[in-house]
C-alpha cells in the first residue's frame, strides 16, 4: 500500500533505527515550516513497509525528539495499522524557532534536509521576528468556501508560466499541493487568499487634494486577496493619466506610471499585510501621488532603499501568502520588488516617495503634474526635474540615494545637484550630514 510522497512538510523512514535522521528532518521542517508529519514503517517511495512497534518502541522515539530538538516540543505520536502492517505517525508542530538537532540547525528543501548556513540562520533569525504565524492556522471553513473561479484562474496563471506541475485541475489536490491545507482543514492563509466571504478590506478613494479631508470617490470593498489585487491595480490605472504613444504601425496607450511597477507595489502590500485584524489595504488617488497603504510594519531597520541597493532577501511576513502569488507570477522573486520597480520608475521618469509609521507603510508614486512650483533662471534638463521631485518628496533624500533611484554615478548626481542650487531651484540648510534640502519657491 502507498500513502502518499514525501514533500517539505512530509517525511518518511523505514524503521525506528532512523531516529536521528528523523530528528534531522522534524528540525528542518520546523523551520522551514513551523510543522510537519514524519512516518515510521515507510520506505522513501510512500509504500507501507511496517516495523514492530511496542511501547518501548513509542517512548524511544519520544526520548530522541526530546533529547535532540530544542526548543522542546511535544509532538503526537500514534500507531497506526494499514493492511495488517504498523506503522509509526508523528505529528509535530512549533513556531519558536530557529530549531536546532544536536546543536546544529537544518532547513527544509524540497525532501532534502540541509544544514544551514551562518547566514541562512542568522535570516531566520530576523524573519522569525517578522514573520506572521496567522497564516498557518487552521479555519472551520470547508473546501466548499472557497473561490473556484479565482482557484481555476490561478491553476491556469501558475501553470501558464511554469510554476505549477498538475495535469487537470483538481481542487483538493491543488491545494494540498500548496501546503494550503492542514489534514484536509483549510488554513487562515488559504481562506484569506481564495475565500469566497473571506474579509480583507480594501479601501479605494480620490481626493481633491495633497490630504484626505475632501474625496471625490470613496469604495469599500472586501473579499479575497487574490480577486482584491486586481481591483486594486485597475483602479489605479482607471484613475491615472494616459498618453498616446504613435508607433509604426498602431497606436499604443502609456500610463503615466508603469503598470508592471503600480502591480509590484499594490501586491507588495498584499504579501506583507499584518491579517491578525481583519487589515484594509489602502489605495489613494491625488492630484501629485498615487498613495498605497500597507497596514503591515515594515521592518524596523532597513527602507527600500536598502533592497535596492544591498539585494537583501525577502522579508517574508506571510510565506504562505507570498509562494501563492509568487506561483501566480504575482511576484516574480521574492525579495526583487523594490529592485523591479525602481527601474520601471527610472525608465519612464517617475518619483516615488515612502514613510513609515508605526501602524503601517505608505508608499507613494510622484505624479506628473505634482512636480514641485519653483522658479529657477533657466530650464531643467530631466535629470534635474526628476532630482528635484525626489528632493520635493523627501528632503533629507542623500545624493546616495538619489542615485540608486536615477541609477547615475554620485559624481553625476553631484553635478546635477551643483546645477540645481546654480539654478536657485534648491539649497542646503544645515550640514551634509545632519541638515536638509529645501526646494526655492
Amino acid at each position: 500500500m502507498m500513502i502518499g510522497s514525501e514533500s517539505e512538510t512530509v517525511e518518511f523512514k523505514t524503521t525506528t533505527g532512523e531516529k536521528k535522521e528523523a530528528a534531522e528532518a522534524i528540525s528542518a521542517m520546523l523551520n522551514k515550516h513551523c510543522r510537519g508529519t514524519l512516518y515510521f514503517g515507510v520506505d522513501d517511495n510512500g509504500f507501507v513497509k511496517g516495523q514492530m512497534v511496542t511501547d518501548s518502541t513509542r517512548k524511544d522515539v519520544s526520548r530522541t525528539i526530546h533529547e535532540l530538538i530544542e526548543p522542546r516540543i511535544s509532538p503526537t505520536i500514534e500507531e497506526i495499522v494499514l493492511e495488517g502492517k504498523t506503522i509509526i505517525k508523528v505529528s509535530f508542530s512549533g513556531h519558536n524557532r530557529p530549531y536546532s538537532c544536536g546543536g546544529k540547525y537544518f532547513s527544509r528543501y524540497g525532501t532534502e534536509n540541509r544544514k544551514m548556513t551562518t547566514d541562512e540562520l542568522k535570516r531566520l533569525l530576523l524573519h522569525s521576528d517578522y514573520s506572521s504565524k496567522w497564516e498557518e492556522g487552521l479555519t472551520s471553513h470547508s473546501l466548499d468556501s472557497l473561490d473556484d473561479e479565482a482557484l481555476y484562474d490561478f491553476y491556469v496563471s501558475a501553470k501558464e508560466c511554469g510554476r505549477l506541475e498538475m495535469s487537470s485541475f483538481d481542487k483538493g489536490k491543488l491545494l494540498a499541493s500548496l501546503d494550503l491545507l492542514q489534514d484536509g482543514i483549510v488554513k487562515n492563509g488559504c481562506y484569506a487568499l481564495f475565500g469566497k466571504n473571506a474579509k480583507i478590506g480594501l479601501k479605494l478613494a480620490k481626493y481633491a487634494t495633497e490630504n484626505k479631508v475632501t474625496f471625490t470617490d470613496l469604495k469599500l470593498v472586501s473579499g479575497n486577496i487574490y480577486n482584491l489585487i486586481g481591483v486594486a491595480v485597475r483602479y489605479i490605472l482607471d484613475n491615472i493619466h494616459w498618453r498616446p504613444e504613435i508607433g509604426s504601425r498602431k497606436r499604443v496607450d502609456v500610463p503615466e506610471i508603469p503598470e508592471r511597477a503600480i502591480r509590484e507595489m499594490v501586491v507588495n502590500a498584499f504579501a506583507h499585510s499584518d491579517y491578525e485584524d481583519l487589515p484594509e489595504i489602502e489605495i489613494g488617488i491625488h492630484p501629485g501621488k498615487i498613495e498605497i497603504y500597507n497596514p503591515g510594519s515594515f521592518p524596523d531597520d532597513l527602507t527600500p532603499y536598502d533592497f535596492i541597493e544591498r539585494n537583501l532577501p525577502s522579508y517574508k511576513r506571510n510565506p504562505l501568502i507570498l509562494d501563492i502569488l509568487f506561483r501566480s507570477k504575482d511576484v516574480e522573486k521574492a525579495g526583487t520588488g523594490f529592485q523591479r520597480m525602481n527601474e520601471l520608475c527610472n525608465e519612464s521618469g517617475v518619483s516615488w516617495s515612502f514613510r513609515k509609521e508605526g501602524y503601517g507603510f505608505f508608499f507613494e508614486f510622484l505624479r506628473q503634474n505634482g512636480k514641485a512650483d519653483v522658479h529657477v533662471n533657466a530650464p531643467l534638463s530631466d535629470n534635474e526635474q526628476i532630482v528635484l521631485n525626489l528632493i520635493h518628496a523627501n528632503p533629507e533624500v542623500t545624493k546616495a540615494h538619489i542615485a540608486i533611484r536615477i541609477d547615475k554615478s554620485p559624481r553625476s548626481v553631484q553635478r546635477i545637484v551643483n546645477s540645481l542650487i546654480a539654478k536657485k531651484a534648491i539649497e542646503r540648510v544645515g550640514s551634509n550630514k545632519t541638515g536638509h534640502w529645501q526646494v526655492c519657491a
